[in-house]
């Protein structure tokens, strides 16, 4: 019985991994996308927290971004990834040039 416990819980570490590997690799996706739309420079890309939720969207993850319009100032946009489709960009106001 011990065994077979181990072998779930190695199992489902593994699953929650390949989760966060998936849903890290679609917020890159999904913010230079929108950098591009906006015609923004992206600087860098970084998770900021993850949380746990029950129902079919279980795993919410945070990631903040830092982006420039003119090459001086540097500003960070927010992204809420629920899943892998339900998405939230919060982009503060930025200067245009």
């Amino acid at each position: 019985m011990s065994d077979l416990f181990w072998l779930f819980a190695i199992f489902a570490i593994c699953i929650w991994f390949w989760q966060l590997r998936k849903q890290n690799e679609r917020a890159q996706v999904l913010i230079e996308q929108r950098c591009q739309e906006l015609e923004l420079q992206l600087v860098s890309v970084a998770r900021d927290h993850i949380c746990f939720k029950l129902g079919e969207r279980f795993l919410e993850q945070t990631f903040v971004f830092e982006f420039s319009s003119d090459s001086e100032n540097c500003y960070q946009g927010y992204l809420r990834l629920s899943g892998q489709y339900k998405y939230h960009f919060d982009i503060p106001p930025y200067r245009m040039i």
